[in-house]
């Protein structure tokens, strides 16, 4: 690694910190405006950083999608060689390449040393390996001498990957072995390696992590009342309903024909799956090309995007939450969103990782198959359960809020 030891840097960091230590945050997405998972962790992230005394700086190198940049984020071009992967095009290389064109003298560098050349940086926090090379370049700054280097990781990024090439029928191999060097090198790498699991804590310790934290996914808390509520519920079905929101993330939409099924026929005919996020698009399109579409239409409300507020209020509403996550490692942000809800939650294994502590409250329910999962949907909805929530189930939602989740960053950075 460039730079001098961890061991050095661990000696030498409380005298030459300061009073106002300064945190850059590298990331493949801007979070001035969250929206999907990513954005939303890393923006609390910031947040977290804040309160604990930090300035925060960020840097972002986004598709040319991405909304809400801020003054230091730089457009990953849509043009050769930079957007080419060994030469050619292959899907879902985005933020693999953007690391590269972040580091390399021919793309984005030089724009980026001259923006950092003279700002001392004491931590560099990369979320996500994808900017990694680029963690790397800025090691060679004069303001970036002794800086600790943080890893943030949301997943086990290659079998992930894998995943969503497999359901698109695409061939991964070099694109996978690529991606877990990257991961390899930055938890090797990394001073400090945060992950989202225990199980994701020890294969980032297999790789050779240095010291792994654990800083799960959590919640901001929510409320809804008043004339915002009597609106959506003039919306809404009548009839206790199941709820989804999810990002256009493919495995969100995959992994619901694999956990639920193809034909909606466990909801009953006065109520629906009300749907919420970008994912809306996508899972219409896949359950009304099934031989089940009529059927599938009636039983679905699609909601598009929603701001804050009226998101919030759905969620209070919710009688029931699906949880339909086949792949991938790391945890779900909505997992915790359901859990705190207080409604009913109906998920897959998968779903749980890194929430196994809250298996045992009686409104969550796990279930092993597209039949147990249409047919407690059924029951829940039929039988107009609502359980209540005691004191530990309020105990445990307190536990799941952001502030609570991520202090353990500032705590281990304490210690540098």
């Amino acid at each position: 690694m460039i730079g001098k030891s961890f061991e050095h840097k661990l000696a030498s960091k409380p005298s030459a910190w300061g009073c106002k230590p300064r945190v850059l945050l590298l990331s493949t997405y801007s979070f001035g405006r969250p929206r999907h998972g990513g954005q939303v962790r890393l923006a609390n992230i910031a947040k977290t950083y804040l309160a604990a005394g930090f300035e925060v700086l960020s840097l972002a190198v986004c598709e040319t999608h991405d909304v809400g940049f801020g003054k230091d984020d730089i457009v990953f071009p849509d043009r050769a060689p930079f957007n080419l992967f060994e030469g050619q095009s292959v899907l879902f290389t985005a933020d693999v390449l953007s690391g590269q064109y972040a580091a390399d003298p021919n793309g984005a560098w030089p724009q980026i040393r001259s923006r950092f050349l003279n700002s001392k940086i004491n931590v560099i926090h990369a979320e996500q390996p994808w900017l990694w090379p680029l963690v790397v370049r800025l090691q060679e700054l004069p303001s970036c001498i002794d800086t600790v280097l943080v890893y943030g990781s949301q997943n086990i990024e290659a079998p992930l990957r894998a995943d969503i090439l497999h359901s698109y029928g695409q061939a991964s191999g070099a694109l996978i072995h690529a991606i877990e060097r990257l991961e390899r090198q930055a938890a090797c790498e990394a001073d400090l390696v945060l992950a989202v699991t225990p199980e994701d804590g020890a294969i980032l310790q297999s790789y050779g992590a240095k010291r792994v934290v654990l800083a799960s996914n959590g919640i901001a808390p929510w409320s809804a009342e008043g004339a915002d509520m009597l609106r959506w519920q003039k919306k809404l079905p009548q009839a206790p309903w199941a709820f989804y929101v999810a990002s256009a993330h493919p495995p969100n939409f995959t992994g619901f024909l694999d956990c639920v099924g193809q034909a909606l026929g466990g909801i009953p005919p006065d109520s629906k799956l009300v749907v919420a996020g970008s994912v809306c698009e996508h899972l219409q399109q896949l359950l009304t090309s099934s031989r089940w579409s009529n059927l599938n239409l009636a039983r679905t409300q699609y909601l598009g995007m929603l701001s804050d507020i009226d998101l919030a209020v759905v969620k209070s509403l919710a009688t029931v939450y699906c949880l339909p996550i086949a792949h991938g490692g790391g945890s779900n942000i909505k997992t915790a969103e359901a859990i705190y809800s207080g409604a009913q939650v109906i998920g897959s294994p998968a779903a749980f990782r890194g929430f196994e502590q809250f298996l045992d409250l009686p409104q969550i329910h796990v279930v092993h198959s597209a039949s147990q999962f249409q047919t407690l949907l059924a029951t829940l909805l039929s039988s107009r359960l609502l359980v209540p929530v005691d004191q530990d189930g309020l105990a445990a939602r307190a536990s799941l809020a952001w502030s609570h989740c991520l202090a353990s960053i500032p705590l281990a950075l304490s210690q540098y």
